[in-house]
């Protein structure tokens, strides 16, 4: 495996990876809310399918552009929220349990650090 160099968590190079800024809002949300809301497959529900589209600010994948196709948002839907289950489900992130996302352990203390976080996502 390639040794990337470590980045401080004030590194500005942080600021401009969208998918770590759509991780670490995830987390967020997960934290202020208990988890994230399943469906019965196991998905994301809408509730944060929308909320994603209105916050990761993602190109093309605002809120405005995907309502202008549809009126409820589901996870198939809104491709920055899959990619984010997807990438928490394989590093093992969190887990589907009672009906919601869970956060694990070692998420959390990754999370209080910005350039382990991003370090850890990209050797996912």
């Amino acid at each position: 495996m390639i040794k990337l160099n470590q980045l401080s968590d004030d590194d500005p190079l942080l600021d401009q990876s969208k998918l770590l800024y759509a991780l670490e809002q995830t987390i967020n949300y997960a934290e202020e809310n208990g988890g994230i809301g399943l469906t019965q497959t196991k998905l994301f529900n809408r509730k944060f399918a929308h909320w994603g589209a209105r916050n990761f600010n993602w190109p093309d994948y605002s809120e405005e552009k995907l309502l202008r196709v549809q009126k409820v948002l589901n996870e198939e839907d809104v491709p920055p929220v899959m990619v984010i289950h997807d990438v928490m489900s394989i590093a093992k992130w969190g887990r589907h349990t009672k009906g919601k996302f869970q956060l694990s352990k070692s998420v959390k203390a990754l999370s209080a650090h910005r350039g382990q976080l991003f370090e850890a996502l990209v050797q996912q």
